[in-house]
């Protein structure tokens, strides 16, 4: 029985291994997705300030134009001067007014002219940055990806070295022993075997199990199950030491045949 018990051991430990492999085998997908998050952020970013650099230079471009506009109102202005356009005094004193509040029009849009050409150059730097991160990203996902997707071809290889492991184990056990073993299992979510502790606990319910079980868990003599749980109990504390008989030495075993012979 101790034989049996040691490869319903085995059956578990291969059965959950099985259902640990085909999990991660079956979340490589999420985790290519989830490794692809960060590319996306990155390049939403460097989408955003390319945007936001584009804009500027718009903004930039349209102050210039402007200027330039100003610049041919303040010409036409000067010209009115030169070819005595102005008549009176009254005209002449509007005509300084308006000089004047067209060379301040101007004078601002030159200011804005000189921040936007500031904002343009940072935004550039920036969106250099937002690139080479952008890229740095989609290296990184890719590699993290190739990866990922490289692991199938091992997890497949360990899969069906288990099944084939899983096949020659559930042959070599009784069936009706696989038949209690894979009700369990169904029911106990892949648990259907539990390890007694050398506290004498299960260590799948953690409630103390009667001292005359765990000493014939020890003994492996027969299949024992936890009254609490109703797992297959097995012993995983402290292994089991065998005390040898101490050999007589040769002299008090002469003594004793001597002592035989004489009655």
């Amino acid at each position: 029985m101790k034989e049996q018990l040691e490869r319903l051991i085995a059956l578990q430990e291969a059965d959950l291994r099985l259902e640990e492999l085909a999990e991660r085998k079956r979340r490589i997908p999420e985790m290519v997705e989830a490794a692809r998050q960060p590319l996306q952020a990155a390049q939403a970013l460097r989408d955003s300030t390319k945007q936001a650099f584009e804009t500027t230079g718009k903004e930039r471009k349209s102050c210039e134009q402007e200027l330039a506009a100003q610049e041919q109102v303040i010409s036409k202005l000067q010209d009115r001067t030169t070819k005595g356009e102005i008549k009176t005094n009254r005209e002449y004193q509007a005509h300084l007014l308006e000089v004047e509040l067209t060379k301040k029009k101007r004078g601002e849009i030159e200011e804005q002219i000189l921040i936007l050409m500031d904002a343009v150059d940072a935004k550039k730097k920036d969106l250099a940055q937002a690139e080479a991160a952008a890229k740095e990203a989609d290296q990184r996902f890719n590699a993290e990806k190739a990866a990922l997707e490289s692991s199938v071809g091992a997890l497949d290889d360990e899969l069906a070295g288990l099944r084939q492991k899983r096949e020659s184990l559930v042959a070599a056990v009784e069936p009706s022993l696989l038949r209690n073993y894979e009700k369990l299992k169904s029911s106990k979510k892949g648990q259907a075997l539990a390890g007694v502790n050398k506290d004498g606990s299960c260590m799948s319910c953690r409630l103390q199990v009667q001292p005359q079980v765990v000493a014939e868990v020890k003994r492996a003599t027969s299949i024992l199950t936890c009254s609490y749980c109703n797992r297959i109990l097995h012993w995983a504390g402290d292994p089991v030491q065998i005390v040898p008989i101490p050999e007589k030495p040769v002299e008090l075993l002469e003594v004793e045949e001597a002592a035989e012979t004489t009655e």
